[in-house]
C-alpha cells in the first residue's frame, strides 16, 4: 500500500499528484527490499518537499498476520531521537542561550561518575568518554523486572559506570550523552524536552506522528506490539524513544539539512565529523548527525535501533531528497530499504521531475 504527494505541472489546480508510473516503480522497489530482508513489514518515504513526497509500507504488523501496515503505522526510530536533540540544542547555541563550549557544570549538578567539565559539543559528538548506562547489565535486569515503571532521567544515569579500560576512550558512542542534553534542554528552557519538541518541531512542520511515548502510547497502529514497554521508552528518553511514521521523519531530515532551521554556520559545524565507534563499526559522527558514504553520493543522517526496529534516515545534498525508512530485523540481511528507493527513483524518474526540486 502507498500514498504519494508530489508537484505536478500539468495541473493547474487541485491536490498534487505523484507520477503513478513512478509510484509504482517505487512501492515494488520496498516490496522487493522487504523479501530480501525477510522481515514481516517495511515503511519507508523519500521527500523532495511539502509538495513532493512519497510514502510506502509493506507487509504485516508483527505477531498479527491479517492486519497489514500502510504509510500511517507507527514505528520506534531509536537513535534518531538523537537528530532531534541536537537540532533543539543547536537552535538553542543559535538563539545565544548556550555555547557549544559550556561545560557540564553550567547547566547540571554534580552526578556520579559523570566529569562536570565535560562539554555540549562533547555530548552531541560521542567525544566524552562516557561508558554509557546502556552498557551496564544491571540496567537491562531493571527494565525487564519492570515493564510499567516510568523512569526518570536521573535514575537512567544511576547506572553510568566509572570510565575503565575501552569505554574511557572518547571515540565511542554513548546514550548518556544524550540523557544528559536533554536535561540541559530542560534546564535551559523551563520546559520538559517533549515540550520543547512539540513547540521547535513537531508543531511547526506539522509531523503530527511524531512524539515521545513517556508515559502512555497514543493510540495508533503499531508495527509491532511486543515492544509497547513504557520502562524502555521512558528510560531511554533523549537517546532513542522517538515513536514516528517515515514521512515525519523525511520531512524533519530534509528541513534540518536543506537550511530551513539552523543558522547556515551552526549547520556547517554540525557536520564536522569525528570517527565514532558504535557496534565495532567505526562512522564519521558530527553533532548528532552522521556521515553516510555509499559508492555514488554523500549522505548526512541517523540511523536507529530499537528491537525489533531497525531505522535509517538520510538527506542526499547532490540531489536534494531525504529518506526515511523502518523494518522489523530480527532475522535476515540488513540492507537499508531506503537504498532500493533511490535507486529505482535514479533509474525511473520521468523527464519532468526536477520541477519538484523548486
Amino acid at each position: 500500500m502507498s500514498s504519494c504527494a508530489v508537484f505536478d505541472t500539468a495541473r493547474a489546480s487541485g491536490d498534487p499528484v505523484f507520477d503513478p508510473q513512478l509510484s509504482n516503480v517505487l512501492q515494488k522497489s520496498l516490496e522487493k527490499a522487504k523479501e530480501i530482508l525477510k522481515t514481516d513489514n517495511v515503511s519507508a518515504s523519500l521527500y523532495i518537499s511539502d509538495r513532493c513526497y512519497w510514502e510506502g509500507a509493506a507487509g504485516v504488523i508483527g505477531q498479527d498476520p491479517g492486519v497489514p501496515v500502510d504509510s500511517d503505522t507507527i514505528y520506534a526510530f531509536g537513535s534518531i531521537t538523537k537528530n532531534f536533540v541536537a537540532g533543539i540544542v543547536l537552535q538553542l547555541a543559535d538563539e545565544e542561550k548556550l555555547d557549544l563550549d559550556d561545560p557540564l557544570s553550567n547547566w547540571l549538578p554534580k552526578i556520579q561518575n559523570i566529569d562536570p567539565n565535560i562539554t555540549v559539543r562533547q555530548l552531541l559528538n560521542h567525544g566524552s568518554g562516557l561508558s554509557g548506562y546502556h552498557n551496564n547489565n544491571r540496567y537491562w535486569a531493571e527494565l525487564a523486572a519492570n515493564p510499567d515503571r516510568v523512569w526518570q532521567p536521573e535514575e537512567t544515569l544511576q547506572y553510568e559506570r566509572p570510565p575503565q579500560g575501552v569505554d574511557a576512550n572518547p571515540q565511542y558512542y554513548s546514550n548518556t550523552n544524550y540523557i544528559l542534553l536533554g536535561l540541559i534542554v530542560e534546564a535551559i528552557t523551563g520546559n520538559s524536552l517533549s515540550q520543547e519538541l512539540q513547540n521547535r518541531i513537531t508543531d511547526p512542520l506539522h509531523l503530527d506522528s511524531t512524539y515521545l511515548p513517556l508515559h502512555d502510547f497514543k493510540p495508533g497502529q503499531w508495527a509491532d506490539r511486543t515492544m509497547l514497554s513504557i520502562s524502555r521508552f521512558s528510560s531511554t528518553w533523549a537517546a532513542g524513544a522517538i515513536a514516528s511514521i517515515p514521512r515525519d521523519i523525511a520531512k524533519w531530515t530534509q528541513t534540518l539539512h536543506s537550511g530551513n532551521f539552523l543558522q547556515p554556520a551552526t549547520l556547517e559545524a554540525m557536520r564536522i565529523t569525528h570517527p565514532r565507534r558504535i557496534s565495532g563499526t567505526e562512522i564519521p559522527m558530527g553533532l548528532g548527525v552522521w556521515k553516510l558514504g555509499g559508492e555514488k553520493f554523500v549522505a548526512w543522517g541517523h540511523g536507529g535501533r530499537f528491537k525489533p526496529f531497525l531505522s535509517a534516515t538520510y538527506y542526499i545534498p547532490e540531489l536534494g531528497i531525504s529518506v526515511a525508512h523502518s523494518f522489523i530485523a530480527d532475522s535476515g540481511e540488513q540492507i537499508p530499504p531506503g537504498n532500493f528507493l533511490i535507486d529505482s527513483y535514479l533509474e525511473n524518474q520521468p523527464p519532468d521531475i526536477l520541477a519538484c526540486f523548486d
